[in-house]
């Protein structure tokens, strides 16, 4: 028995003693270069390759090459049972055929997520997703399957109506995490910059006493710049903050639209800011942060009712991709899942039919049942993160 273990032995000495000879011949750069050409499933195995390969691609040069390489999005759709966390990455689809079954593979994660913790992911942020729990910030890399649960700003808090966002620098090549209180009127935050070596939450002055708007998640990053909604206390004017994620300094953008209170939800138009009516027809997008100039466009609902008689299902509207269309998805899960694109510049759209997520093996192995699922979330825009989070702070 001794014999043979150590015959084993030898053998996979040999095996890696000929993967290094062969991985050596190749310089670093050429390695670097193909492995960049790879999805991240395939550069996390081939990184047990030898020690050269997983020096390579945990290097942190490597990692922000990767992820500033152009990278097709996908449209996230998550739901926990339990402890679990599960989420299924889908292919936007830019398709121009009215009709069609995606055949294109879908990515499933899973993860293990805090004891009676609610987590509800709705943003992805180059890669990363933030959510909360209670006074503390969870960073979820659904890449990487795990989630990382940050200290709060303050050890002496005693309250909990605080707010948490994330926001890339896309020069620094950093994530930050902005912490807010959102019940009261405050004039300064707590910023945290992951992966630094400062360790620490501080104060930075909004120099604009404002209240948060309201408690839902409604806030966007774009190009280095995070905007949410507030208000001012002294006349009760619903407005706009920015967020310069790499400067940290605040602006203020008035939201001065006609007839419009402020209930909606900041979205993401063509790489500009824009605003969305509850149950509205009319996306406003900010033309000119400094002359607070908004435009409205409009999209017809006639589309979507007649798409919703031709499927027999009710589509809500989730949010918008990167590419400028708007997304709709049904409020259940079933067999199959369905998404409808529209895009409101040539008044056309698509509907795609996603089959094999949460099929049948899935639902027997995790205990869901033949039911519909409908406690679930989208993440629009996501793209894949090789960074690891136990190392980021």
């Amino acid at each position: 028995m001794e014999q043979q273990e150590e015959e084993t032995q030898i053998k996979r000495r040999r095996k890696d003693s000929s993967v290094s000879k062969l991985t050596s011949s190749f310089p670093h750069d050429l390695i670097s270069e193909i492995l960049l050409r790879l999805p991240a499933k395939s550069v996390k195995r081939f990184g047990c390759v030898s020690r050269l390969w997983s020096s390579i691609t945990t290097d942190a040069y490597f990692i922000t090459s990767f992820e500033t390489r152009p990278q097709r999005k996908s449209l996230l759709l998550c739901f926990r049972r339990g402890e679990n966390l599960f989420a299924f990455s889908i292919p936007q689809d830019h398709s121009n055929e009215p009709f069609s079954v995606s055949s294109q593979p879908v990515a499933t994660y899973h993860t293990t997520c805090p004891k009676n913790s609610p987590f509800y992911p709705n943003k992805s942020v180059h890669g990363l997703i933030c959510s909360k729990k209670k006074t503390k910030a969870i960073i979820w890399n659904p890449r990487a399957k795990h989630l990382l649960t940050l200290t709060k700003p303050q050890k002496s808090w005693t309250w909990n109506h605080i707010k948490f966002f994330l926001g890339y620098d896309p020069i620094g090549r950093k994530h930050k995490v902005v912490c807010m209180r959102w019940i009261v009127a405050c004039d300064e935050c707590w910023v945290l910059t992951l992966g630094s070596a400062q360790e620490s939450w501080r104060v930075v002055k909004t120099y604009h006493e404002h209240h948060l708007y309201n408690n839902r998640d409604s806030y966007e990053c774009i190009n280095g710049v995070l905007y949410y909604q507030a208000y001012l206390i002294h006349n009760q004017t619903v407005i706009i903050m920015s967020f310069d994620v790499r400067s940290e300094k605040f602006h203020m953008i008035k939201l001065q639209l006609e007839n419009i209170t402020g209930d909606g939800t900041l979205r993401t138009y063509n790489g500009r800011l824009a605003f969305h009516l509850r149950h509205g027809l009319t996306l406003w997008t900010l033309e000119d942060a400094e002359k607070h100039d908004w435009s409205p466009i409009q999209f017809p609902g006639s589309t979507i009712d007649s798409l919703d008689q031709r499927l027999g299902k009710k589509l809500n509207f989730t949010g918008i991709t990167d590419a400028g269309e708007l997304v709709y998805v049904p409020a259940g899960l079933g067999q199959s899942f369905y998404v409808m694109y529209y895009d409101p510049k040539r008044k056309s759209s698509h509907v795609v039919e996603h089959k094999g997520i949460a099929d049948e093996e899935f639902r027997l192995k995790h205990g869901f049942g033949n039911r519909s699922l409908y406690k679930f979330h989208i993440v629009l825009n996501h793209t894949e993160s090789l960074m690891s989070l136990l190392q980021i702070c």
